[in-house]
């Protein structure tokens, strides 16, 4: 029986074929539909367009509201089925690869392709180089004399370096010759692997399809909804609530009018006492209520969730991935939005979470210092001390060092030419070169290259190879070393790998004397703790260490052991037996691991360099100017964590700062890690509390502000954690500016981002590099994943990513602030509007009886919110900058505008822009209404089309001058967007006025002749399109200039500086010019700023590019009359010129006018 065969006998064959497509043609518009209809307005507008099915129910045509909901819902499923189609071709191109099927028919061995989705599990396989895996393997055989080979798993965790081991997999293969053999992560390739320098594999299917590995770790990630969206579902309510009550009173009001004209002399007027006419009563109001609740329906904005959508798209493709000043030429990497809904959060964020390795600094490693045998070496470096084969600048200057290279006796003076090198240097190097992970490959010219998971073990390597000690080959059963010229081999026995719970790595060996050693390095808490009793020279190597810490560098401890046949074999024995159990695997391996590892001798310390990135101090400046606080979460010892910090000025030196050592927290342990004593934790942190506060005191820091730095420890951070002490935890360090966390975990990172969410209720971004970051990059609201080289695990569970630390402040303190201000405009305007289009039937039912007729025709209706408004508000949310981009940049305190946005100040806006929106309404409906109504000399009046299509333009011109007001940035795009929308009014309306009687669409015949009447009127001209906007938005002009000249805010005074630099600059030009040149156009204003300033254009030569220096180009719009003719306004305003301004958030400015 073959494999298949077997496989199959114990259940139901899975196949290989993977689909992570959403829908098939079948279920695509049932699914779509079901979903886009679990959104409460879709369902809400399905509702009433039902109701406007019903005959004799609706006083409107379905077509009103059926056709903005079917556009609503086309766009939508389009951009769905987009998505999906993609999908679709990328699971027919994985499925129809091919790979070699081994087979045997009798006594003939067969190789066919077939395709992967025709894989099932017990097939045996053949991979050849360069090819991925089809699916999860046991590896049976290679072509290795050890069968061994090498993946590259970028495609499962994001690293390139290539691997022998692979992930954690439990089971035993047993045989009669051999009994029980564990099968671990060395015997397994995954799905999705790709096998490297390696000719081919042969390997059992094990899991295929759905049961992959990688499959089955496919969650989808969790969906982030953004405050502005919580607050956005708010109003809907609150607008609904509204609308009941409207429709409430209106219907009542229709049931006291027709009572009060219920009399024989109104015999005109009286109901037919059948549907839908009904005579005053309960089913009556109740008609008339169904009635005015689908004509007031528009008090919802039906567009406002696909012009948010459409909106967000355009600013991540137009603005973020295109901004040329967020792109790594070095890397060419550019910067990338990963989902399209958190745009406007990246405006409010208070806390940022950060890594340091790879985050922080560069992540490129260097070996710069060694302790051995009671010596620091490496203080004294020099290039000139360079040996042959090193590099120029190499960044392991330990192999320069002047007394390393003679402990080594590679300079050798004419008295010490008989000395020998110190024999505990070369067993530390020897450790270094031997106990690690690290995979060696050969380059075309001959020179190794080596590939390791960790850049601190690959500098360590290439440290020690520069020293003498060069790593050769690694399989899973030797390790080569040439050391000094002569090859020695190592046979391997066990390794023990390193894990953020052990902290630790170790590998016993048979040496080439037929010694057995345990080679180990790792955290020096963790080493120190396992040395044996009366270890000498560890007071030294302290000493050495806290050298290293406070220069900035990260440090391990290298430590060894000889063990004896005996001890050895039982050890094996007993780990072995804890390999091959099925229950507590990890339990039992972990207790063994733990007494092998114990009476280890110090062999020394090493100190890794791992040098900032460019950028990153200005860039944690202009965060902390903005009033953004950072953690940062490292897994280095605090003291090297302190210096890092002052280094990128995350502290300076004016701060206090505080210290939290697990060792004060010795008397919290209790019965276990579960049941610690919380009295004791929160005492601690009640008495570290009140040390920050008197430190601020001392400081004479103002009240409500700190100048303290606090640095904890991540033991004393695993019990302050505590459900019991995270609020006590919270508010030290809320009294902090910055906060560092050393020493800790994956999951303690993800911890303190989930109690900083829960605690401070405050918008968290967590930013890091390497896989040990993506829990706290899933935790916070905000996900940034840095393109590092620890691979691509951060980046993919990332929401946006990039390659640099300083583009944060970029992201967040320009296109954050800009797409929270325009993407809350854009939710405010849509129900400001809308509130002006219903407020207006309201009005017409106070004459028309409250009968519930429409003042606008269908076809009127429809287009309101899809056509005459829609493309404005887009354009708006695309283009506009109320501040040049230099002028943000440079004054991070106006991020606190965006900042400290709360729900309430939220909530008050939106009353505000009700109140303007009630206000509005009332001139352009009263306006058209009294003058076109009245009788000319003629006697002839408009009827109710036609006055009705006067109020419309109105209303859309009064609702468009709004947005007008709103406008800082005025391009040609802008231009053309919001004038060609009104524009397209008076064809439109000329149009539909002259179809009837070719044409039988609802609401044609009711407007024939209406746009010749109209447009020959000269009454019409005067109220519709001059009068009544003029007097709707009298009121905001006013306010406006008050706020200005009166009661300006910061932004309003960066604002007014950009003009009078602007001026500034055309009076600089005539000068140049001797008045000749007239006055400045805004090409050559924005020529004489990059001359000047040099260029600084928010995307440069992108596809945005026309979009961001176009909205620099005409001025700043109705908000600064005076800008639009002197040109652009767009300088850059460094600060000011007042530093103090540009430093904090809580600065505030005063500028005398003389």
């Amino acid at each position: 029986m073959n494999l298949r065969m077997a496989f199959q006998l114990q259940g139901d064959v899975v196949t290989n074929e993977v689909s992570t497509a959403k829908y098939t043609v079948l279920t695509f518009v049932p699914v779509n539909l079901f979903e886009q209809f679990l959104r409460v307005a879709n369902l809400y507008f399905l509702l009433m367009a039902i109701l406007q099915l019903i005959p004799g129910l609706s006083p409107t045509s379905w077509f009103t509201t059926v056709a903005p909901l079917v556009f609503v819902l086309a766009v939508n499923a389009i951009k769905e089925g987009y998505d999906d189609v993609h999908r679709h071709r990328n699971d027919n191109q994985v499925n129809n690869r091919k790979v070699i099927l081994l087979s045997q028919q009798g006594d003939v061995d067969q190789q066919q392709e077939v395709t992967w989705k025709d894989v099932v599990a017990g097939d045996l396989l053949k991979v050849r180089a360069d090819e991925e895996v089809p699916a999860d393997l046991l590896l049976l055989s290679s072509p290795d004399p050890d069968n061994l080979c090498y993946v590259e798993t970028a495609n499962l965790d994001g690293e390139t370096n290539l691997k022998i081991k692979l992930y954690v997999f439990d089971g035993y293969a047993e045989s009669a010759k051999v009994g029980k053999q564990p099968l671990d992560i060395n015997n397994l390739l995954l799905r999705g692997s790709v096998l490297r320098k390696t000719e081919w594999v042969i390997g059992v299917a094990l899991n295929v399809g759905k049961d992959s590995k990688i499959v089955r770790n496919m969650t989808k990630a969790p969906r982030k909804v953004t405050q502005l969206e919580r607050n956005m579902n708010v109003l809907v309510f609150v607008q609904f609530t509204a609308l009941v009550v409207f429709c409430a009173v209106l219907a009542g009001l229709d049931q006291w009018w027709a009572a009060r004209h219920s009399a024989p002399s109104w015999w005109y007027l009286q109901s037919q006492n059948v549907y839908p006419e009904l005579p005053p009563g309960v089913a009556a109001f109740f008609i008339s209520f169904l009635r005015f609740l689908i004509l007031l329906s528009n008090m919802i904005p039906i567009s406002l969730y696909v012009s948010l959508e459409v909106v967000k798209v355009f600013q991540c493709t137009l603005l973020l991935n295109s901004d040329r000043q967020m792109y790594h030429r070095d890397t060419d990497t550019p910067f990338v939005c990963r989902t399209t809904t958190l745009n406007e959060e990246l405006g409010q964020v208070q806390y940022v979470l950060s890594d340091k390795t790879g985050t922080l600094t560069q992540n490129v490693m260097g070996f710069v210092w060694a302790s051995v045998g009671g010596v620091l070496y490496g203080q004294h470096a020099s290039e000139d001390k360079r040996l042959a084969g090193m590099p120029a600048n190499t960044p392991h200057s330990i192999a320069l060092d002047d007394g390393v290279q003679k402990a080594l006796c590679f300079r050798q003076d004419k008295s010490d030419k008989n000395r020998q090198p110190q024999p505990a240097l070369l067993d530390f190097l020897t450790n270094l070169a031997v106990c690690n992970t690290v995979v060696p490959s050969v380059n075309p010219d001959g020179s190794l290259l080596y590939q390791a998971s960790s850049p601190d073990e690959e500098a360590l390597v290439q440290g020690a190879a520069y020293l003498g000690h060069r790593l050769v080959s690694r399989t899973t059963e030797q390790v080569k070393v040439d050391i000094r010229g002569a090859l020695h081999t190592y046979d391997i026995l066990a390794t023990l790998e390193f894990n953020s719970d052990r902290k630790r790595m170790s590998i016993i060996v048979r040496t080439p004397q037929d010694r057995l050693m345990l080679f180990c390095k790792g955290a020096d808490s963790i080493i120190l703790s396992r040395l044996a009793a009366g270890e000498p020279g560890v007071e030294t190597v302290k000493q050495h260490l806290d050298e290293m810490a406070h220069a900035g560098y990260r440090t391990l401890l290298v430590a060894q052991r000889e063990l004896s046949r005996e001890e050895y074999e039982q050890w094996e024995a007993d780990y072995s037996a804890a390999q091959v159990s099925m229950v507590d695997r990890e339990g039992r391996m972990a207790a063994e691991q733990e007494r092998i590892e114990r009476g280890l001798h110090l062999a020394g310390a090493t100190a890794v360099e791992d040098k900032l990135q460019d950028g990153v101090p200005e860039c944690l400046q202009a965060l902390a100017a903005a009033g953004i606080k950072v953690w940062v979460l490292t897994g280095d010892k605090v003291e090297t964590a302190i210096s890092i910090a002052y280094s990128c000025r995350l502290f300076t030196e004016d701060m206090g700062l505080v210290e939290f050592r697990e060792a004060e927290l010795a008397g919290a342990v209790g019965e276990d890690d579960q049941h610690p004593n919380v009295g004791v934790i929160q005492q601690v942190l009640a008495k570290k509390l009140a040390e920050v506060r008197q430190q601020n005191k001392l400081m004479q820091v103002v009240e409500g502000h700190t100048n303290c730095g606090i640095v904890i420890e991540g033991g004393a951070l695993h019990y302050a954690l505590h459900k019991a002490c995270q609020d006590a935890l919270m508010d030290l360090c809320k009294e902090c500016r910055a906060v560092v966390c050393c020493r800790v975990t994956p999951k303690q990172k993800a911890e303190v981002t989930g109690m900083v969410k829960q605690k401070a209720q405050a918008i968290t971004l967590g930013i890091g590099d390497g896989a040990n970051d993506v829990g706290m990059i899933r935790s916070a609201h905000i996900g940034v994943g840095i393109s590092g080289r620890e691979g691509r695990a951060a980046v993919l569970a990332s929401d946006f990513s990039f390659a640099q630390f300083r583009y944060l402040s970029r992201l967040l303190l320009l296109h954050g602030r800009w797409s929270f201000l325009r993407n809350r405009e854009v939710v405010l305007y849509s129900f400001y509007k809308n509130w002006a289009y219903v407020m207006v039937y309201v009005y017409l039912q106070f004459v028309a009886g409250f009968s519930a007729v429409p003042i606008f025709t269908t076809l009127m209706i429809s287009s309101f919110n899809m056509i005459f408004t829609a493309c404005p508000i887009v354009a708006y949310a695309v283009l506009e900058q109320d501040m040049h981009v230099k002028t943000v940049l440079a004054n991070p305190a106006s991020y606190a505008v965006t900042r400290t946005a709360t729900r309430g100040g939220f909530f008050w806006l939106f009353f505000l822009w009700i109140v303007a929106g009630t206000w509005h309404s009332l001139p352009v409906y009263f306006l058209p209404w009294y003058t076109l109504t009245t009788p000319d000399r003629n006697g002839l009046a408009q009827d109710l089309s036609g006055v009705g299509t006067a109020v419309f333009i109105a209303l859309t011109f009064a609702v468009a001058f709004k947005l007008c007001l709103r406008t800082h940035s005025w391009n040609w795009i802008t231009h053309l967007v919001y004038w060609l929308s009104l524009a397209l009014l008076f064809p439109f309306v000329y149009v539909v006025s002259i179809l009837w009687p070719s044409t039988s669409i609802s609401g044609v015949a009711d407007m024939a002749g209406t746009g010749a009447w109209l447009f020959t009127n000269p009454v019409f001209w005067l109220t519709t399109l001059v009068g009544a906007p003029a007097i709707a938005l009298l009121p905001d002009i006013a306010v406006m200039l008050f706020r200005r000249y009166l009661r300006p805010d910061l932004v309003t005074l960066l604002q007014e500086a950009e003009v009078l630099e602007a001026v500034a600059d055309l009076a600089t030009h005539r000068r140049q010019t001797h008045g000749a040149g007239g006055f400045l156009n805004a090409n050559n204003l924005e020529a004489m700023h990059q001359q000047r300033r040099g260029s600084d254009s928010a995307n440069d030569d992108s596809p945005a590019a026309q979009l961001a220096r176009s909205s620099r180009g005409v001025g700043r719009g109705a908000a600064a009359p005076a800008a639009a003719g002197v040109g652009s306004a767009g300088g850059a305003v460094p600060s000011l010129e007042m530093g103090a301004l540009a430093m904090t958030a809580d600065a505030q400015l005063h500028i005398s006018k003389g």
